[in-house]
This record gives structure tokens, sequence and C-alpha cells, in this order.
């Protein structure tokens, strides 16, 4: 009767710590899912201020803005790569503002050169 007992009471605290980490691991999972879409809203936000500061600086439209930062990740980048740059500017523009964004880093003056 007593190993039965002792048994069910293992049993019982094996539930419990399995429920905790369980729970544990779901709270771990969703910071980390915040973190990533927050950093992922940082860049989003960091690369439209890119633009509405061309935009501003230069008083050009937002097409206009964005065919500048193109011109300058060109200068930038390597021949091979300037069709890439094309097809952002096309298709994916958050690439472009996160190249423009990665030479600013190596560069912070370059904003001026835009």
């Amino acid at each position: 009767m007593l190993t039965v007992y002792l048994l069910g009471g293992s049993i019982a605290v094996l539930v419990l710590v399995v429920v905790v980490i369980a729970f544990v691991v779901r709270r771990v999972r969703r910071a980390q899912r915040r973190k990533a879409l927050e950093q992922i809203v940082e860049r989003y936000q960091a690369g439209q201020a890119l633009v509405r500061y061309v935009m501003i600086h230069r008083q050009c439209s937002e097409e206009v803005a964005y065919q500048r930062i193109a011109a300058f990740v060109k200068k930038h980048a390597p021949m091979d790569d300037h069709s890439l740059i094309e097809r952002m500017l096309a298709d994916d523009r958050q690439s472009l503002l996160e190249s423009a964004r990665r030479i600013f880093v190596r560069d912070p003056n370059g904003i001026d050169k835009i």
C-alpha cells in the first residue's frame, strides 16, 4: 500500500514538473516571437524613416526617393549586384532599404550623399 502511495505521489510530482516546464517553454517562445516581431517593425519603420528623410530633404516624391536610395546603394555595391538592386527597387523595396541601412552602419555620413 505504501509503495502504491509513493508511486502515485511520484507521478503527481512528475506531472507537475512537466506542466511547469511546458508553461516556461511557452512563455519563452512567446517572448522570442514578440522580440522578433518588434525587430521586424523597427526595421520597417527605420526604412520608412529613410524614405521620408530623402523625400523631405530632396523635396521629391516617394518614387523618386526610392530611386535615389537605389542609386546610392548601387554606388556602394559591386557591378554584379546592380541588376539585383534594380529588381529590389521594382519588387522588394524593404530589402533595398535594408541594403542602404547596412551601408549606413559602415558610413554614417553617407546619408548626405543620397
